[in-house]
């Protein structure tokens, strides 16, 4: 574009340049179009009658020239000719001696950055639409760089929050030991003792604001139950036997009977010359009584448990089939019980079937009085992770592999082998014939059944100086359902029949002394040590 085309002289232009005075920055602001007839003058420090300065109102845009405006001789050459409506921002002094070479294009390049700086803090950046019509830009968006940066140390930091996580569940019990080979399969539920755990805290931190009465639970994998409270430990005489009620309410007090009532009864009649013992803490409660039932002399023990993991069973040298025996008392000692009794004696015989901590280790199937097998001889007790009471009973058919799923689908941890069945689902069971035990003479007997959930009620029928035991197994399952037992099962009976409480044999053993056996069946506090306080 040459300066002949506007009929005005290039000096006199840079003249007028010299005397224009910068003004102050102010906001950028929208100008409207104006006819082809008017045009628009540069601000001025002082405007001359030969340029016309008009007052711009606020917030206009900025003039725009059609193709087909034709600016008139006197206006400078800061007018931009565009094909299509753009804004455009006010217009800068240019250089004299570069005016002529730039290009329309740069020009509105630079200014939009860096002619007004407090026009880029109070106004949004706007772009025409194909339209003419005005839009918003979108803010800028992050570097590559930057996402690519945010999103690796995302990862660490989560990498570093699942080490931690696989620590603290690792830790949870450090004293908790690795599991024998003989132990099985056997595995602890750690997400439920991770909740044990933190439930417990929270009781901790609540506590002188409201009782909260604490989770616990033994370990699947743990030898040896957390040693009894000496302090929980207490003796009555048979004519105190009212005081126990207070322990009982105790036990109310404390949620662990939950709601349930007890097989205890300080009005029956006692053995004259014998104590009544128990235990009580947040975990289990346990009432042992000496009772004349039909002038024989029963030895009773009632115990509640608070989690199914309390009742547990011990074989000599945690071994299936090892050659060791030991006293009862030994076996309960070993394992820190609160009480103990026999089991099944399975080291003295070898039929029936026997389940160790979730395995299957006996069930032979070969015949053993030509109508039965050795496993299904007798009626066997299983006893599931919840602390219940499922039979299989004899002549019931399974094999191996059958038997292994069984084990699995009922969540057993393991079996008794005696029998029989005394009390099924409440109803009283009544026995004809059975291969051991020696059902219909008068002997010793022992048992064990349900009273409710987690309550059990273990009851040992002995010679006493007085006068020798005279009951069947028929005789011996009427008793313990005249005490309202929903299940109960035949242990082994005679001189392997007894109750060891407090390290001590409770019941009067058949001769005076105790015999040596292979396995018991015990019941253990789960406070941890660490907890118990003198």
């Amino acid at each position: 574009m040459s300066d002949k085309e506007f009929d005005f002289e290039l000096e006199d232009i840079i003249a007028e340049f010299n005397d224009y005075t910068i003004p102050e920055p102010r906001k950028r602001r929208r100008r409207t179009p104006v006819p082809a007839a008017e045009t628009a003058v540069p601000p001025q420090a002082e405007p001359t009658p030969q340029q016309p300065v008009y007052e711009e109102p606020a917030h206009e845009e900025p003039p725009v020239i059609q193709e087909d405006q034709v600016p008139p001789a006197e206006e400078p050459p800061v007018v931009e000719i565009v094909h299509a409506p753009k804004h455009a921002a006010p217009a800068k002094e240019p250089e004299p001696e570069k005016l002529p070479e730039e290009k329309p294009e740069k020009k509105k390049k630079g200014k939009k950055r860096h002619e007004d700086p407090d026009a880029e803090e109070d106004a949004v950046p706007v772009k025409p639409t194909p339209a003419g019509k005005v839009s918003a830009e979108k803010p800028r968006k992050d570097s590559v760089g930057k996402r690519i940066g945010l999103g690796l140390l995302s990862l660490v930091f989560a990498a570093v929050s699942l080490v931690c996580l696989a620590w603290c569940i690792r830790n949870i019990h450090p004293e908790t030991t690795t599991v024998e080979v003989s132990r099985g399969t056997a595995t602890a539920n750690i997400v439920s003792r991770l909740n044990t755990s933190v439930y417990n805290s929270k009781a901790s931190a609540l506590g002188e604001i409201v009782y909260i009465r604490k989770q616990y639970t033994i370990p699947e994998e743990d030898l040896v139950a957390p040693k009894p409270n000496p302090a929980c430990y207490g003796t009555l005489s048979i004519d105190r036997a009212e005081e126990v009620l207070d322990v009982i309410q105790k036990a109310r007090d404390s949620g662990l009977l939950d709601g349930q009532d007890v097989i205890f009864d300080p009005n029956v009649s006692f053995y004259y010359d014998s104590t009544i013992q128990y235990y009580c803490d947040d975990t289990i409660l346990v009432i042992c009584w000496k009772e004349l039932i039909d002038g024989y002399t029963c030895s009773c023990c009632e115990v509640k448990i608070a989690d199914a993991s309390q009742f547990r069973r011990k074989i000599t040298d945690d071994t299936f089939g090892s050659a060791m025996q030991l006293f009862a008392t030994e076996l309960s000692n070993s394992v820190n019980a609160v009480v103990a009794m026999n089991a099944d004696y399975y080291g003295f015989r070898d039929f029936g079937i026997m389940a160790y901590n979730r395995n299957l280790y006996r069930m032979d199937n070969s015949v053993y009085t030509g109508m039965y097998k050795k496993y299904n001889c007798v009626d066997t007790c299983f006893v599931t992770a919840e602390g219940e009471f499922l039979y299989v009973h004899r002549r019931d058919e399974y094999s191996w592999e059958e038997m292994e799923q069984y084990i699995k689908d009922n969540n057993v941890l393991f079996s008794i082998s005696f029998g029989p069945v005394l009390i099924e689902n409440g109803e009283l069971q009544v026995c004809d014939w059975y291969p051991a035990g020696e059902i219909d003479k008068g002997y010793s007997r022992a048992g064990i059944g349900i009273y409710d959930d987690l309550h059990y009620y273990y009851m040992s029928l002995n010679h006493s100086p007085e006068r020798a035991a005279r009951w069947t197994v028929n005789e011996f399952g009427r008793q313990m359902y005249n005490k309202g037992l929903r299940s109960a099962y035949c242990l082994d009976g005679g001189q392997t029949s007894e109750i060891v409480f407090q390290g001590e044999p409770y019941n009067y053993i058949d001769f005076g002394a105790e015999r040596k056996v292979t396995d018991i069946i015990y019941f253990a506090t789960a406070i941890p040590e660490s907890e118990v306080t003198s």
